[in-house]
Order: C-alpha cells, then structure tokens, then sequence
C-alpha cells in the first residue's frame, strides 16, 4: 500500500509543479521565467529519484538494511546468502537515499530565497536578509552532505554486515547523520520562513489575510514536523526503522514539495477566480440591461425601449468623482503584491 502511496504523492505534486510552470510561462513567456522556476523544475527529477529510492527500500530490499542484528546473527549470516544480498543493497540505497533527500530540500530553500529575492525589490532589508539565507543555506548544505558521505570510512563500511560496524556506519538508523539533518534543517527553515513576515505582519490588510499569508509562509513549519518524525524512528533504532525513515521522508518532500509551489499558485488561483467573477458579473450587468432596457442602443449607448422611450447603458454612466486606483496594501514597485507573487 506505501508503494501506491509514494507514487501518488510524487504524481500530485507533478502535476502541482506543471501547473505552476505553464501559469509562469503563459504569463511571462519563456524570458519571464525566473531562477525558482528553473530549479523548481529541477527539484522534480529529484523527488521522482527519492521515490524510486523509496520504492525500492520498501518493495525490493523489504525494509532492511546493517542494522537491527546481534553479533551472533551477523556471524551466522551467510554473505552469498538473499538475506545478506537484501542488507547490503537497502543500506546502499538507504546512504544514496539521505542524500538525495538532502538535495531535495535545499533545492526547495533555494527556491525559496530566489522567489524572495523577486518578491522583495524596493522593500527595506529584504534584499539583505535574502543575501545572508544563501550564505546560510549553501553553509550548511555542504556541512550537512559532508557529515553523511564521510562520518563512516571507508565507504564500504555504510553496508558492512560482520562485524558489527557501529550505529554511525549504518546509514538507515545513524544518529550522527540524525542529529546533524535535523539541526540544519530547522534552523535554514526558520530563518527562511521569518524572512517575509515583518512585511506581511505590517502590511495594512484584513486579520484573515494577514494570518493566511502568514500561515502561507510558515508552511515550512509542517515539513518540520514530518522531518522530527522521521529522525525519531532514526533514533528509535527498530527492526523496521529503515522502512519508516524512507516512507516519512517521501511524506516530508511531497508536503515540502507542495508548500513550496503555494506562494506563486496562490495569486494565479487568485487572479482566476477574479476574472470568473467579473465575467459573471458583466453577464449580469447585460442581462439586467436588456431586461430594463427592452431596446436597441445607438452608438451613443442610449436604447430606443418597445414604448419609445429612452435609456442608457449603466455603464456609460460616469461618476463625478474620480476614481483613485485601487492598490494592494502589499504593493511593491510596479505591481501589486499578487502580480509580484506570479511574476
């Protein structure tokens, strides 16, 4: 059932990164596409590789990998035996599994900063603070990449069976690996989500929008959570932790994934459902003409009713007063908050 699971999530969240790509493109053409796009592209092809890393943890290796075994048990381990076949490989893949998880989000936080440094031009310190989460994030990339590839030398030793070659080298359950992913992870999230929150919070905007923005931005919050759960199997060290660990950061990616496309489908959505509703709002108003008017209209926009009396279209009806342009309270140069978002 995970194995159906897994795909799904990786079809959803296809399809959720298409869309986004033909809304950009379909707004801005091909030159409008910008570094976030690109890369949102890219972390695509990782995720489907995370999966099918996944798949085979689950469906081919059956869960296991070097760990969860007494001494006694990796003696009498045949090595030409299916079970220690089964061992070695879920180990190797469980090693090339982390990394590539490890990719996948900071592909994802990149995204993120290369979106704020489009959503934050002409707004005080936003550029600065953007500046310093690439340093951040690129820091701790290569730390954290390190820490995993190198905690255990030789190499070989990630699926060595006998002798026992320590937690650290048993990439499925290391708390080395853990410890290290965990702490960079949070840490490069919480920086990243408390980037755009001084200019949404000050923003002069209804209470609901204000906390749907903020919520919007803080997502990173509920990949936080799945990840602390995936690291406490990695602690718990169980028979089956191996499984667990893959299938909670295939849930972690597909929600970081998802989140991360929010900021710009939400003004696509947005902008959508403005234009349906000015288009049944225009019908309306057609309709309610003709109903009241009864009659043809003359270039003028004046109607010759059945009874010939005259009217007038409504909307050739101008107010005395000048009417200012409306603008978003989060507006930035040029454009309103939501252009700025799918821009």
């Amino acid at each position: 059932n995970f194995v159906v699971e897994l795909w799904t999530y990786l079809a959803i969240d296809i399809v959720v990164i298409w869309v986004r790509l033909y809304a950009r493109y379909h707004t801005n053409g091909w030159k409008g596409l910008a570094w976030d796009d690109y890369l949102m592209a890219i972390a695509m092809f990782i995720y489907a590789g995370e999966t099918a890393e996944a798949h085979y943890v689950v469906y081919y290796w059956l869960g296991l990998a070097n760990n969860a075994m007494t001494d006694e048990e990796r003696k009498a381990l045949d090595p030409s035996s299916r079970e220690a076949y089964l061992r070695i490989r879920g180990s190797q893949t469980q090693l090339v599994g982390w990394l590539t998880y490890l990719v996948l989000l900071w592909v994802l936080k990149l995204c993120w900063l290369f979106f704020y440094t489009r959503l934050g031009e002409g707004v005080h310190r936003m550029a600065l603070k953007v500046k310093i989460g690439f340093v951040f994030v690129v820091v701790t990339f290569f730390m954290t990449f390190l820490v995993i590839l190198l905690k255990c030398q030789p190499i070989t030793k990630n699926w060595q069976i006998y002798p026992d070659p320590g937690n650290t080298c048993q990439p499925a359950v290391s708390k080395v690996q853990a410890y290290i992913l965990i702490s960079t992870n949070l840490a490069t999230d919480l920086y990243i989500m408390c980037i755009p929150l001084p200019m949404v919070w000050s923003a002069r905007i209804p209470p609901l929008t204000k906390v749907a923005l903020v919520g919007m931005f803080c997502g990173g919050f509920l990949t936080a959570i799945f990840g602390i759960l995936r690291c406490v199997f990695v602690l718990l060290d169980r028979p089956n932790g191996p499984q667990l660990t893959g299938e909670w950061s295939c849930r972690e990616s597909f929600v970081a994934v998802f989140i991360s496309n929010l900021p710009v489908l939400y003004p696509i959505a947005h902008q959508m459902l403005k234009r349906m509703k000015d288009t049944a709002y225009s019908h309306s108003r057609s309709r309610s003409r003709n109903v009241l008017g009864g009659g043809k209209s003359d270039p003028n926009g004046s109607t010759t009713n059945q009874d010939g009396s005259q009217g007038y279209k409504m909307n050739t009806i101008k107010a005395s007063r000048k009417k200012k342009d409306f603008k978003h309270p989060l507006s930035l140069p040029g454009e309103t908050f939501y252009e700025r978002f799918g821009s």
